[in-house]
């Protein structure tokens, strides 16, 4: 396994930097990515008939067409809730699979989406920025299990759009932090130094869907190797005054590989169409020190709701 050194740390400050978000999936939905059974459901359409486009372009990527349905039939006789479900049962599809979430939520990416005032919770992040920028305060970091990268676009657009000095950046390192604790797709046009790179919103092809997708670690690798992230994470969750959970499913498995330790007062959360049974088990599993939000509110309306995201 992995394990974090100085180096790794540098940017970090664990104790400076109180608050850390833990991002799922719901937290990108509002700018267009599909999210569980609705990422799968697609999945499972594209690669339905060989004669269309998306099938097409999985075969260009050096997929055989026999792997390509194959792998459609038993994703679609697993039923399972989402595609990280499937692969973690069916680790021979891990390559493909990889390519068909790729596929799909690059080509989901809106740039104007991005800036819709609608709904969206990332203006709420962007004032707290603001704020800790000019206060000279250690920004939340920030625990993403997302593959896309709507929010380094976003976080990107406003900084360089509202700080001279942020004018021409190419990294948001020592701006705030950002771990992808599950891989990303690459990264987006103005993160030079690293590769493999893509306008947001911009078109792609075969070859650029498959290389952003070997970004991408599915939960079923993450078992014997957190990954560099993800260790990051556990470190920054142990030592942060609060914790706050957003758009999360709360599965039992991402919760065990962040190690979390529960304690009355850090952990809150959202629990927009969270099933009631899965609340409850919850409450049994954190000795009821998980505080959650009422299953009505969604991101953008819970956050300004918690003291410790107004206070810390």
């Amino acid at each position: 396994m992995w394990q974090s050194g100085k180096k790794l740390m540098v940017h970090l400050l664990p104790d400076r930097c109180r608050t850390v978000l833990v991002l799922g999936a719901g937290t990108s939905n509002h700018v267009g990515f599909p999210v569980g059974v609705e990422l799968c459901s697609r999945i499972i359409e594209n690669t339905e008939d060989p004669k269309s486009g998306t099938f097409s372009e999985l075969f260009e990527m050096g997929f055989p067409p026999q792997q390509i349905s194959l792998f459609h039939n038993r994703i679609t006789e697993s039923f399972p809730r989402s595609i990280d479900e499937f692969l973690a049962d069916r680790t021979e599809f891990i390559d493909v699979g990889r390519a068909a979430i790729a596929q799909i939520l690059l080509r989901s990416e809106d740039k104007a989406r991005l800036f819709s005032r609608d709904g969206n919770w990332y203006g709420l992040l962007r004032h707290r920025l603001k704020s800790d920028i000019n206060g000279n305060k250690c920004s939340p970091m920030i625990v993403s299990f997302n593959y896309d990268l709507s929010l380094e676009q976003f976080l990107f657009a406003f900084l360089s759009s509202t700080f001279e000095k942020y004018a021409s950046i190419n990294s948001l390192e020592n701006i705030v932090n950002i771990l992808h604790v599950h891989g990303r797709l690459g990264y987006v046009e103005y993160e030079s130094p690293l590769a493999p790179r893509h306008v947001y919103g911009g078109g792609v092809s075969p070859s650029d869907i498959l290389e952003a997708s070997k970004g991408i670690r599915v939960p079923s690798e993450l078992d014997m190797d957190f990954g560099r992230h993800m260790v990051v994470a556990q470190e920054a969750i142990r030592k942060a005054k609060s914790v706050i959970f957003l758009g999360f499913g709360y599965d039992e498995a991402s919760l065990d590989r962040l190690r979390i330790e529960w304690r009355p007062g850090k952990y809150f959360g959202t629990a927009y169409g969270l099933e009631k049974s899965r609340e409850q088990k919850l409450k049994r599993l954190s000795n009821s020190t998980l505080n959650l939000a009422d299953p009505t509110l969604k991101v953008i309306d819970y956050l300004p709701t918690l003291e410790c995201w107004n206070t810390d």
